[in-house]
């Protein structure tokens, strides 16, 4: 009896442990499962002049049109780049298109460093959705990097230590630890 419930112990701690984060890496011209197709719903004449803020990735840039900041937005890495996809997020495939009048080009953006770089969106283990923004606001001196959408708040630095990456977060007037599943770069 004692070694039937050992062996149980032991199976029952396996299930409890977390799983590794998966890392994905969001490709706006390719279909995949992974993330939701493109449905471009708009087109407009516009600017990019500067890296995205919310990915650094040498594709990712931060736009402008009819008074609207768009970023992330991607450019292809081959034809005339004078075109840049801005989708509302990899789960979501809204998209606007937007152009340019000179060819875009990144040879001085930052390369993706997934050691380092914030992903745009991640999920958390409980499989409530966040999405980057840019935010001034901070709390106990600790900025804010992610809105979910239970309103909740992801701040301070991931924790990448372990193969299962976690962040605070904010939710109402209370601060925990969370596991993020599955991130997006």
């Amino acid at each position: 009896m004692h070694r039937v419930y050992l062996i149980l112990l032991f199976l029952c701690s396996l299930t409890a442990q977390s799983k590794d984060t998966l890392l994905k890496l969001y490709r706006p011209f390719n279909v995949s499962d992974e993330q939701a197709n493109i449905n471009i719903h708009a087109t407009k004449s516009g600017q990019c002049l500067q890296q995205s803020k919310l990915i650094l990735r040498e594709d990712a840039w931060r736009c402008h049109a009819n008074g609207k900041v768009y970023d992330p937005c991607f450019t292809k890495n081959f034809g005339n780049k004078k075109e840049a996809l801005c989708p509302a997020s990899p789960l979501n495939g809204e998209s606007t298109l937007i152009t340019v009048n000179e060819p875009l080009n990144n040879i001085f953006h930052t390369s993706l460093d997934m050691s380092r770089a914030y992903p745009w969106a991640v999920i958390l283990e409980n499989g409530t959705y966040c999405q980057a923004i840019e935010s001034k606001e901070s709390y106990d001196h600790l900025p804010v990097h992610y809105r979910c959408q239970d309103n909740s708040l992801l701040l301070g630095h991931i924790q990448r230590c372990d193969p299962n990456w976690k962040m605070l977060q904010k939710k109402e007037d209370q601060i925990q630890t969370v596991s993020l599943a599955k991130v997006w770069f």
